[in-house]
């Protein structure tokens, strides 16, 4: 167990010293690579919480989702509009500003209020979609460069056996190997993201629908006196 302690921090520090010689035989193409996979794990990890926490307020409020479709339902849309005010969630929010807005355009109010929702879960998706195009383009670039200084110094070193290159293209396609791994690690959460705006798009054109059947009912029947 003493060795072991011991020879973690060794260990590690011989990994980082391995991963940072590799890095520095990339080259400069290395940097905006590197810069490429902060920014995309910066946007996952936020993204991901965005998502979280749509899900969780809505699943939190589906009660006052119920309770204002019901008030709607009823005609009596001042209750409905602030129960829908007090509740923090999306559908809440959508219902309420449609609520509010009912005698300048109920059904435009709705859709916008919708598609700014859903704008909200689709920011920065863009992000790691450029990543995912941009990286291994980095990556290529690198060898490229890396493949053209090495035939230039052979030239200038008069070598004409051109198996001496063979090191200098070896290090010239890790740029293409760290722009392929960016790529496929940013590639699976922008699907698991894409499929999860794909399912709250529905459920909200879902949500609207029953929305604007209870607004049409409660718009037949005099509104009922408050409780």
């Amino acid at each position: 167990m003493v060795f072991l302690a011991q020879s973690s921090p060794e260990a590690a520090q011989g990994l980082f010293d391995a991963a940072f010689a590799l890095f520095d035989r990339g080259g400069p193409v290395m940097w905006p690579i590197l810069v490429c996979s902060l920014v995309a794990l910066a946007v996952t990890f936020e993204r991901l919480f965005a998502f979280w926490k749509y899900n969780t307020a809505n699943f939190y409020f589906r009660n006052r989702q119920r309770e204002v479709l019901g008030l709607t339902r009823d005609g009596r849309f001042d209750e409905a509009r602030t129960v829908a005010r007090a509740a923090d969630s999306p559908i809440c929010r959508i219902f309420g500003k449609a609520l509010e807005n009912r005698a300048a355009g109920f059904q435009e109010t709705l859709e916008a209020a919708s598609q700014l929702e859903l704008d909200h879960l689709r920011r920065g998706l863009s992000v790691l979609d450029t990543t995912i195009t941009v990286a291994p383009m980095l990556g290529i670039l690198g060898t490229v460069t890396g493949i053209i200084n090495t035939f230039n110094m052979l030239n200038a070193a008069g070598m004409e056996n051109p198996t001496g290159a063979t090191a200098g293209i070896a290090e010239a396609l890790i740029t293409t190997a760290a722009g392929l791994v960016v790529a496929i690690c940013c590639l699976f959460p922008f699907n698991f993201m894409v499929a999860q705006l794909k399912r709250r798009t529905t459920e909200l054109e879902q949500a609207a629908h029953h929305f604007e059947l209870a607004y049409n009912t409660g718009l037949a029947k005099p509104a009922a006196p408050p409780l």
